[in-house]
């Protein structure tokens, strides 16, 4: 695999520059799609909502949180972040096979067919639609320890 498509925790543990060492082969790209990012800016933009990414963001001091929330918001360009404009027909198309999925779960796959990625998923991220749909596809997928 030369890309690995990762959910929002993930992509929250590499901005706060704690990548797991088994996420990728050396010289493996990163990719999100943009319903994981919406879901990673909507968990951390609302400081009244505490959750198990806001506890982790919360848990760093205030300028290495501020340092995050920038990557957030401004994406570092070695992340993919692929839109619906590629993934929408696509999206449609699994729909169309019979796939049923919630739209979260059809972008994830959508979005590792096109770029031939492997999925990583956070332990936390327990979804075994999806991990069965991506079986079925021949969709590289796994979860990461805690």
């Amino acid at each position: 695999m030369s890309t690995v498509l990762v959910d929002d925790h993930v992509l929250l543990r590499i901005l706060l520059d704690d990548e797991p060492d088994e996420l990728r082969p050396l010289g493996a790209g990163l990719a999100t799609t943009g319903l994981w990012y919406h879901r990673l800016c909507r968990a951390l933009a609302d400081q009244t909502v505490v959750g198990s990414m806001s506890r982790r963001l919360g848990s760093r001091d205030s300028a290495m949180a501020a340092g995050v929330i920038a990557a957030v918001v401004d994406l570092p360009d070695n992340i993919e972040l692929l839109t619906l404009r590629t993934l929408g027909w696509p999206m449609a198309e699994l729909v169309r096979s019979g796939i049923r999925l919630n739209l979260l779960s059809l972008e994830a796959l959508a979005a590792a067919r096109h770029l031939e990625a492997e999925i990583c998923l956070a332990a936390a991220d327990q979804n075994r639609p999806l991990l069965e749909a991506a079986q079925v596809l021949s969709i590289p997928i796994r979860q990461l320890a805690s």
